[in-house]
């Protein structure tokens, strides 16, 4: 005898069968949910890894206020420090005097040859003559700076690379205390007095510097004076050497 299910009996089925799709989905779905959340906390995580790693070099701390001498030792020589000539501009009253100096050095497109500061110091030994470290030039003098400048830009760093000033401008009476000569082209802001700032012996510089007479020292009106060890004197207001 034939058995038949009745349609109750269908409905039941397919009641069933839908549910356990609706399972099915559900759990798929909940299983994909998860999937991606995990993978984006992985990404996340690796992420910061990359960007800001767990483990960090421990960095030394920078003190809050760096200590900036009055006097830096270049080579053997005391070369009064930029703290020391903000304390001497302080004292002095000459900062407008400074700030049109550095304008006058701008627009003659010298300005960044060297710290215009160094072009005040008077000399490496101020403190045993008793004078301050800096001055400043009246306005008069400040054109015969220009072409020392231009000379030591064009024809001296290109040579020996940078170079630190020690005494530029100096007063008449830094000058006559120091032992200068009556003559000095310092005192008509003309003349500088400089080391490299590499690592030249005297016997490796001093060739250098007279090819340099020689070849161009005419053209500038140079001077050129060289000191014991590797500091060296040039202006640009007289063609000699000594």
């Amino acid at each position: 005898m034939d058995i038949k299910e009745s349609p109750d009996h269908e409905w039941i089925d397919i009641h069933i069968e839908r549910r356990r799709a609706i399972w099915i989905t559900g759990l798929t779905l909940a299983g994909i949910l998860l999937l991606v959340v995990f993978t984006v906390e992985k990404v996340r995580e690796l992420s910061e890894r990359i960007v800001t790693p767990r483990e960090i070099i421990p960095i030394e701390k920078i003190p809050e206020k760096l200590v900036i001498p009055d006097v830096y030792d270049v080579k053997g020589y005391a070369a009064a420090s930029p703290k020391a000539f903000e304390r001497f501009l302080d004292d002095s009253k000459l900062r407008p005097r400074y700030t049109r100096l550095q304008h006058f050095l701008y627009i003659n497109k010298v300005d960044g040859v060297v710290p215009s500061y160094s072009l005040l110091r008077q000399g490496s030994d101020w403190q045993q003559v008793g004078e301050p470290p800096f001055a400043i030039p009246p306005e008069k003098n400040w054109g015969t700076m220009v072409e020392t400048l231009r000379l030591l830009q064009q024809e001296i760093i290109p040579a020996i690379g940078p170079v630190t000033v020690l005494s530029g401008w100096r007063t008449n009476t830094y000058n006559a205390k120091a032992g200068g000569s009556r003559r000095s082209k310092h005192m008509h802001f003309c003349g500088l007095d400089m080391v490299p700032e590499r690592d030249y012996s005297r016997e490796e510089l001093v060739p250098i510097l007279k090819k340099i007479h020689r070849r161009v020292g005419k053209r500038w009106n140079m001077g050129l004076g060289i000191y014991s060890g590797v500091r060296f004197h040039i202006d640009t207001c007289g063609y000699r050497g000594w």
